[in-house]
């Protein structure tokens, strides 16, 4: 059947809505012959409504029709001749039924699944439009006065969040820019199996935790081990709850219990932040950090399926348990006569033996016939018990679901309160601050106030003292306060006089010793050329001192004269040879010539040429 042909849902808005249709009246009134009459119309009555297209009253006649087989399966006229009412039910006919039931319920449960959906996506389309003409309000209401918000330390969630990951933590951990702590929730047995390698971390067991109990009963309650690191929770920047598996603070659990008795019951601490609870728990947490737990092979606690809990005593048969009845014996045949030559040889006693196994065989394909019916007709009810059971659990799915609705229902609500306060808040801050910018305002008005009023006054006294300068009393007067004003001009004149003849005879005391360096450098420059001689070619050179003894350096050859020494005897005998302090001449320094060095590097921009 193709998806244009399904006509639209009208029965129902989930499985559970056609299950309860398809319940049938008390049949034990009922005779077999009517019942399947009955089961044959209902059949008959399903296929038309699935050829037409409509899925839920195909469905809802399905199961009745299975309802009437698996009733008239226990009855005992069909007990009696099943081959009679098996013909009449139709020998294919419950095995298509319960196929073609499981299939419509499948296309059904996907199709209430997609409409679910599109409601919901309706709906979150109609709560976006309203939240975006919400915060276009806000935002004309706030935009005159804008709101800085600071900036969170980076790894930490929003103030809006009421989770966070486990790479988030980690990081905030790794840091050690901030306080944290962390309370594990869950069993004390679990936390002393493994839990988080951090100082901070204390076990809150699951067990002390009870509604609207207090923050100091529940400090009672604490290990002793966990009662020095509570005492220091006002302390705290950052505080995150955990506990196996939670993904959100659901209420009614225990993360939103311990929440609560920490915002709500603890009066005398005031937190920096809300507290967090750790997504994914601490089963997240050992799957991805496990070097930073104390045991990374602790395992969480398995969650038993209740599927598995309602089918588990099923039992389905097996052809493996049917052993047909070995067959008899044969007998022994009995001796036969000497047959004459001519006569053809006649066995009369294995005619009954042959009649015997004939019968023995025709009995035995009996009761195997047989138990393939019976093994046929347990089939049957079993596969309706497996129905009957998927139903249940379709119902109890459906129940969870509604549950897990309502949790995330309140959870909403409880979010839409904090953001309802949170608002409150920023309304009241933006208040405090239009106040304090109206305050400002009126001090800058008031100071400029002031200001004019005193010039005023000032060109008000000026003007009068202008008026009355040709009475006496304010002639003195005005001279008095000339001669004061003069004298102070005078003293400050002296200050300042005084103050240029220091930075004068500084400046003075600078240039002269500048004076006296350059003359000192410039004889001690004079007394080193002085002391310097020089040869012909104007370089020179050193001579050993007359109070030193002559050590023979390079032996030279009896015919090259010692020029040195030969212009040296002549300078002594012209005149007095001076003396040197030999220590506090230089080495000899190769003259610079970094004038004529010639710079190769390239340079950027336009060469300009210089020739004319």
């Amino acid at each position: 059947m193709t998806e244009t042909r399904r006509l639209q849902l009208h029965l129902g808005k989930c499985i559970e809505d056609l299950d309860k249709l398809h319940n049938v009246p008390d049949l034990k009134s009922k005779r077999a012959h009517l019942l399947c009459k009955t089961a044959q119309k209902l059949f008959e009555k399903a296929e038309q409504e699935r050829d037409r297209g409509d899925e839920e009253n195909s469905y809802v006649y399905y199961m009745k029709y299975l309802r009437v087989v698996a009733f008239l399966s226990k009855d005992k006229e069909y007990m009696k001749d099943k081959t009679y009412y098996n013909n009449m039910l139709g020998t294919k006919n419950p095995n298509k039924a319960i196929d073609a039931a499981e299939m419509l319920k499948n296309s059904l449960i996907d199709r209430y699944a997609k409409e679910q959906k599109a409601k919901r996506l309706h709906d979150i389309k109609e709560n976006e439009l309203v939240k975006q003409i919400i915060d276009e309000n806000r935002k004309k209401a706030i935009e005159a006065i804008p709101v800085h918000e600071q900036p969170q330390p980076v790894g930490l969630p929003g103030p809006d969040e009421v989770t966070i990951k486990s790479e988030q933590l980690y990081s905030i951990l790794k840091s050690g820019k901030l306080k944290v702590m962390i309370l594990d929730a869950r069993p004390g047995k679990d936390y002393l199996e493994s839990h988080i390698n951090y100082p901070a971390c204390i076990s809150i067991p699951e067990e002390c935790i009870s509604p609207g109990q207090s923050a100091n009963v529940l400090e009672q309650n604490l290990p002793s081990a966990s009662r020095a690191v509570w005492s220091e929770r006002a302390a705290m920047e950052l505080i995150v709850m955990l506990d196996w598996s939670s993904t959100a603070v659901i209420p009614g659990k225990t993360l939103h219990l311990l929440k609560t008795i920490l915002l709500k019951w603890d009066i005398k601490v005031q937190y920096a932040r809300q507290p967090l609870a750790l997504l994914g728990g601490y089963e997240d947490w050992l799957l991805k950090y496990p070097a930073f737990t104390t045991n990374h092979l602790a395992v969480p606690p398995s969650q038993n399926s209740m599927l598995d809990d309602m089918l588990g005593e099923i039992e389905y048969p097996s052809w493996s348990d049917v052993v047909p009845p070995s067959p008899p014996a044969q007998q022994a045949p009995a001796p036969q006569r000497a047959a004459k030559p001519g006569e053809p040889v006649v066995d009369r006693t294995s005619k009954m033996a042959a009649v015997q196994l004939y019968e023995e065989r025709a009995r035995n394909m009996q009761l195997i016939l047989e138990e393939q019916q019976r093994i046929a007709d347990t089939s049957l009810t079993l596969e309706m018990q497996r129905i009957e059971a998927e139903q249940d659990w379709e119902k109890v799915r459906e129940q969870r679901e509604a549950a897990q609705r309502e949790d995330l229902r309140a959870m909403y609500q409880l979010r839409q309160q904090e953001i309802s306060s949170l608002l409150m808040q920023l309304e009241n801050k933006q208040f405090d601050m239009e106040q304090e910018n109206q305050r400002l305002r009126e001090q800058l008005e008031e100071y400029q106030r002031r200001e004019r009023e005193e010039a005023e006054r000032l060109a008000e006294s000026i003007a009068r003292a202008a008026e009355q300068s040709a009475s006496d009393a304010d002639a003195q007067a005005a001279m008095a306060r000339q001669e004061a004003s003069c004298a102070a001009l005078r003293e400050l004149s002296a200050r300042r006089a005084h103050i240029a003849e220091v930075r004068a005879a500084r400046q003075h005391l600078d240039r002269r010793r500048e004076l006296l360096e350059t003359e000192r450098k410039r004889k001690l420059t004079e007394a080193r050329t002085r002391r310097k001689p020089q040869d012909d070619d104007g370089d020179t050179f050193m001579e050993p001192p007359e109070d030193t003894v002559e050590v023979p350096g390079i032996n030279r050859s009896q015919s090259s004269p010692n020029i040195p020494k030969q212009v040296s005897d002549e300078e002594e005998e012209e005149t007095p040879a001076p003396a040197f302090d030999r220590s506090t001449k230089p080495h000899k320094m190769a003259p610079s010539s970094e004038m004529q060095q010639r710079d190769f590097q390239p340079v950027w921009g336009n060469v300009v040429s210089t020739c004319n």
